[in-house]
């Protein structure tokens, strides 16, 4: 009686969730702008990659001291100041790029056109010039990020206004696809020029000199901040995995995430680089590393709950989701237990697996585990947390997350065992026992 209760709750939870929070997922996963920023924010790995390396190859000379090393950095480490300026430096604009490009493509735009005036309307207003004439990038690094994902969004869609209502220059037939093409950007260019030369000019002076980049940063700060806040990253992460309870993936909200993800590693990095305090727990690394050990919901203490269970079942489970789990995917265990859906194991996989990815960043609060400077590229487990902030303390933290995974998930995962073997011996026990009606048609055959 007691569980048809507790499932009848449940019934009614997923009912509101599938009336409220589904919609609304699937909503945000089919908007072409949302989508967009989504796929643009992955374009950046390699940026992000290649700034973070070029951050860490710095300290090797205090690490060797071999006059060789030491003489190479005098002469030749400004390199890596340099690869730092080109990838880093300039994500802003390479995010405006990669999400103009596909928002550009899933309104069939001529992509390289639409590329080129997210990119002119950008640069009027996040560029600047100092005294001497010398171009100021100031803004066009993370600190522009945010900007750039407007501009590239409103850049096309007047592209796109210009296109649909044919406001623009059609060559005749028998021209060149790429000639006829650049004829078109003709008037979109010159309207782009005049509405972003007009905002620049009325944002400066309503604020006395200030860009528009630092302008939408201010007025962002509160929300930005407050992902540093551990309650916000636990209901981040607890929202996160509603949405894959419900068998939506979280990257749902990586339009939301990610920019700010990448925005916190650049400045790790430049703090890093200067010798400031990092102050930035929440980035691409920590996400995968962290609260993603093992997959999802940090699933590595179900896995090993069913190796040693005595259900043949759930352990054949659990060694298929093994060797995925030490590269933090988790589906074979998310699809096979089934996670999804199952009210048994709801509060586990919700609330405590936030719980135990959020451990290595209250860590890093209270200063037992450094701040992330790097997002590695799928690696396994133990590893990827060290690459994140190289730190040996990593592997301590994620033994310590094992080990409280594993004590969150072992009794509610009994209970799905004890039904199990119920199901099990009732099978066995059907399959072998001969009812009396049988028993009596056998005895009456005479052989």
């Amino acid at each position: 009686m007691e569980q048809r209760k507790q499932v009848s709750k449940f019934d009614k939870v997923e009912e509101f969730i599938s009336r409220t929070l589904v919609p609304v997922a699937n909503k945000v996963d089919s908007n072409p702008y949302l989508t967009s920023v989504k796929k643009g924010m992955v374009v950046l790995t390699p940026v992000l990659l290649l700034g973070s390396i070029a951050a860490i190859f710095p300290s090797i000379p205090e690490v060797i001291t071999a006059q060789g090393v030491q003489n190479w950095f005098e002469q030749y480490g400004y390199i890596f100041g340099l690869i730092s300026k080109v990838s880093l430096g300039l994500v802003g604009l390479y995010a405006l790029l990669a999400i103009s490009y596909f928002l550009s493509e899933s309104y069939k735009l001529y992509t390289v056109g639409s590329m080129l005036l997210s990119a002119i309307a950008f640069l009027l207003v996040a560029l600047d010039v100092d005294e001497s004439g010398n171009i100021v990038a100031t803004y066009l690094d993370s600190k522009g990020l945010f900007t750039a994902i407007f501009i590239a969004i409103i850049s096309v869609k007047i592209y796109q206004f210009f296109t649909r209502h044919k406001l623009i220059i059609k060559m005749p037939e028998g021209v060149p696809d790429f000639v006829s093409s650049s004829f078109e950007l003709i008037t979109p260019t010159a309207a782009i020029g005049v509405l972003f030369i007009v905002i620049r000019t009325v944002v400066d002076s309503l604020t006395g000199g200030v860009l528009l980049p630092q302008v939408i940063m201010n007025v962002l700060a509160p929300a930005i901040g407050g992902l540093d806040s551990l309650w916000v990253i636990y209901l981040v992460l607890v929202l996160r995995l509603v949405f894959w309870f419900f068998g939506i993936h979280s990257a749902v909200l990586s339009p939301i995430l990610s920019p700010i993800a990448v925005q916190y590693l650049a400045e790790n990095i430049s703090n890093h680089e200067a010798g400031l305090p990092m102050t930035h727990v929440i980035t691409g690394g920590t996400l995968s590393a962290y609260a993603n050990f093992s997959g999802s919901g940090v699933t590595i203490g179900l896995v090993i709950a069913m190796l040693i269970s005595r259900s043949k079942r759930y352990k054949k489970v659990g060694a298929v989701g093994l060797i995925p789990s030490l590269f933090g995917i988790n589906e074979p265990v998310l699809f096979g237990v089934p996670i999804i859906l199952n009210p048994v194991l709801m509060l586990p996989f919700i609330f405590g697996g936030a719980f135990v990815g959020m451990l290595p960043m209250v860590a890093m609060k209270l200063g037992f585990l450094n701040y992330p400077i790097f997002d590695p590229p799928y690696v396994p487990v133990f590893m990827e947390g060290f690459l994140t902030g190289f730190d040996w303390r990593s592997v301590v933290i994620q033994v310590v997350q094992v080990a409280l995974s594993f004590g969150l998930y072992f009794p509610f995962f009994k209970v799905l065992e004890k039904q199990d073997m119920e199901r099990q011996n009732h099978d066995e026990a059907s399959s072998t026992v001969i009812s009396d009606e049988d028993a009596g048609l056998l005895a009456d055959l005479d052989f």
